[in-house]
């Protein structure tokens, strides 16, 4: 990659606005680049932004903040989701008046790539040339295991899949550790994906500094939850002080982070618990600092613990390094990787938990000398092996120079199962009306008593930009002498193919037309609804360039009796088994994969037989998409079949399906029960980016729910007032 390369790095925290590992990393990361050369650009969210975004120079780099809340699209999302959302806007803005970088570097933290990897492999013009390199960072689908929250509850089990997509879908990934690379595979597919070690930098310069120490001084910096070991370290001490032994802990910093199993802050549960300590002076909470006051905190210790449960490559071992200091860390880390036992730093084992103590007695009993020799070995180590020469030249070996090779291939990364593939390989994927000529599609149009809709439904098919459609439209024996006249009147026009039947049901309706149908690919429009022009044509161009997608389908917007949008998401078990995920009664199929797996069961007489059908295409490694946008327009209306459901119907049919796929259910169980029960029925689930109510009824409660908790994660006051509201509620 030459010096005049264009790079542009995404990430969820920046300075000043934040602190901590990734904000340390992209900071630096962009300094980095920029000093060599590199025309680089940080897009990152900044919600007290009056405008949608602005750009400001910083000398070697280029700054671009943005408010999600003021970014269109993604108003039907929840926090995450609609951050990543507004992430894909702003870059996309960019690229179009500007040009494609060269390189695009992310985290996987948050899913925040989520919506910009999903326009890239669904062959969105804008995106498709993007090469993308995921980082690995702190992914939340490991962290708050260790952190003891509910993971399985909704929004955060769909964050951990949006962060899972990214992790499958990048051009090239890196971690700073081998550590974390290992966690990873043991909690999703990470065949074959190649995942190189590279360091995160830091720039140290000059002499080392001078080191002091205060006697039995130990400090912890960092945030203040379980997976930092925070809670370990505090049971370790307790053995001290009750031994007697007078050693001075100080918990620097932390912030603000909620412990799940109290319902609280982890720092009010901490001076709950160890009240006594903190007045006898051995414990200390300094509570959140700034970056400049860490050194006067720093400088005098004897030693600094980092008592990781599981971790990357804390910056804490880094920084505390680069001052000289001694560092004591877990091996449950990429900071094993680093220190060196015995010579720059020292280890422990969790899995020893006598190992703290031992190594923390012998670090104390050191004389200054020893840990002025050990700190100075730590300071080169840092300096010599994290320098912005070292850490560029490694990663200038694994910059993506072109797409990755599943996009090479025509495979859609999917992040679990397997999926078919058809044909060999092709070329170039170009849009398929350039290609061969575009391909015959057969629109199924079951009817029965719907002569006031079907024309509106009509007239968008004739505005599709897909012009090589048959029409055939199944009448399930309408009664109705007005729909029968206008079924009668739209036959004799010669556009369309009239089906009839005796009255059999929905199912039995799409399944006639699907019989009678000559295309090579197969979509289905119910008469009250419509579809937008360029649907059909997205949705091939994705199943022609990729070879193991086999339906497409897309997001819902409203009308009628309601407006607003359903955000559609590629199906996948375990989660497309709770809810379903796509609009499966407007889907666009390969005919070969309907007629495989995709037909409608008569046996779900009260609905839903589209979503078992979609579960029927899965289960037989039929797999699909959904595009990210809303290109099916979906009426609300009086006396539908959809607002005729009751809960026992739903439950039934549930019950209908699981039985039919159980050999599918049973390799999910573990999962579902979790789902099951953090987030209640699935038939009290509408989208998964959103806090899910635990009954219907709740359902706008919920939504209330979400929006407070989206606005409190980014204004502290009021997180902290939410917090008091809840303790006393309890």
């Amino acid at each position: 990659m030459q010096a005049d390369k264009i790079y542009w790095l995404l990430t969820s925290e920046f300075p000043p606005q934040h602190g901590g590992g990734i904000s340390t990393y992209c900071l630096q990361t962009a300094t980095m680049l920029g000093g060599r050369g590199y025309a680089v650009t940080v897009f990152t969210q900044d919600f007290r932004l009056r405008v949608p975004s602005q750009a400001e120079s910083h000398g070697g780099y280029r700054l671009v903040r943005f408010n999600p809340d003021r970014v269109p699209g993604g108003e039907c999302l929840g926090y995450e989701a609609r951050l990543s959302h507004a992430f894909a806007r702003v870059v996309g803005d960019y690229m179009e008046r500007e040009s494609v970088p060269d390189c695009l570097e992310d985290q996987e933290y948050m899913g925040i790539a989520y919506y910009l990897l999903q326009y890239k492999h669904l062959r969105y013009p804008l995106f498709r040339d993007m090469k993308v390199l995921i980082t690995l960072h702190s992914p939340s689908f490991l962290y708050l295991e260790y952190n003891r929250v509910v993971y399985h509850r909704l929004p955060y089990y769909w964050v951990g899949e949006m962060e899972k997509f990214c992790i499958r879908a990048a051009d090239q990934l890196v971690s700073p550790s081998a550590y974390l690379v290992g966690e990873l595979r043991r909690r999703m597919n990470l065949d074959g994906l190649h995942i190189p070690v590279v360091r995160n930098p830091l720039d140290v310069n000059g002499e080392p500094p001078m080191t002091r120490f205060q006697p039995n001084k130990v400090v912890f910096f960092g945030k203040l939850t379980p997976q930092k070991g925070c809670l370990e370290l505090l049971a370790w001490f307790s053995r001290l002080w009750s031994d007697g032994q007078v050693v001075r802990l100080f918990l620097v910093g932390g912030g603000q982070h909620y412990f799940h199993p109290e319902g609280r802050d982890m720092a009010d549960v901490i001076r709950k618990k160890y009240r006594d300590r903190m007045d006898a002076g051995l414990l200390h909470l300094t509570g959140r600092i700034r970056p400049e006051e860490l050194s006067d905190h720093l400088a005098d210790a004897r030693v600094i613990v980092v008592p990781s449960l599981v971790d990357n490559l804390p910056y804490t071992v880094l920084e505390a390094m680069a001052r000289g200091k001694v560092v004591l860390a877990s091996r449950q880390g990429g900071q094993a990787e680093v220190i060196a036992d015995g010579a720059d730093g020292f280890l422990f084992d969790h899995d020893d938990p006598d190992s703290f103590l031992e190594r923390l007695r012998y670090i104390l009993s050191l004389p200054e000398v020893s840990l002025r020799q050990i700190g100075y070995r730590a300071y080169e180590k840092v300096k010599r092996e994290f320098s912005f020469s070292a850490i560029l030249a490694a990663k200038q070996q694994v910059l993506p120079a072109r797409s990755g090779e599943k996009f090479r291939r025509g495979l859609f990364p999917f992040a679990g199962g397997p999926a078919r593939e058809r044909g060999p390989e092709p070329p170039v994927p170009v849009s398929p009306s350039v290609q061969r000529g575009q391909p015959l599609l057969s629109v199924v149009i079951p009817f029965y008593n719907m002569g006031a809709y079907v024309e509106e439904a009509l007239r968008s098919l004739r505005e599709a930009s897909w012009r090589n459609l048959e029409i055939l439209l199944v009448d399930d024996g309408s009664e109705e002498p007005a729909s029968r006249d206008i079924l009668l009147r739209l036959e004799a026009t010669g556009t369309l193919r009239v089906i009839r039947q005796a009255n059999q049901g929905l199912a039995m309706a799409r399944n006639a037309g699907a019989r009678e149908a000559r295309g090579e690919y197969l979509a289905f429009l119910d008469p009250d609804d419509t579809v937008e022009p360029a649907y059909y044509e997205k949705a091939i161009a994705v199943m022609e360039a990729c070879r193991n997608v086999h339906f497409v389908g897309c997001w819902a917007r409203y009308f009628g009796k309601a407006s607003g949008c359903w955000p559609a998401f590629t199906p996948e078990p375990p989660y497309l088994l709770v809810h379903n995920l796509i609009n499966s009664s407007a889907l666009v199929c390969r005919r070969e994969a309907f007629v495989a797996a995709g037909w409608n069961d008569a046996a779900m007489v009260y609905g839903m037989e589209d979503y078992e059908s979609v579960v029927h295409l899965v289960a037989e490694g039929w797999r699909g998409v959904a595009l990210p946008e809303p290109l099916w327009n979906y009426r609300v209306r009086k006396g539908s079949m959809a607002r005729s459901f009751t809960t026992d119907k739903q439950l039934y049919l549930y019950r209908l399906i699981a039985g039919k796929h159980a050999a599918l259910f049973d390799a999910h169980g573990a999962e579902l029960a979790c789902l099951l029960n953090a987030n209640g029925p699935g038939i009290s689930i509408d989208n998964p980016t959103l806090i899910s109510p635990l009954s219907g009824n709740g359902r706008r409660i919920g939504r209330l729910k979400q929006a407070l908790l989206a606005r409190a994660k980014r204004t502290p006051w009021l997180r902290r007032l939410a917090i008091q509201i809840k303790k006393h509620i309890k």
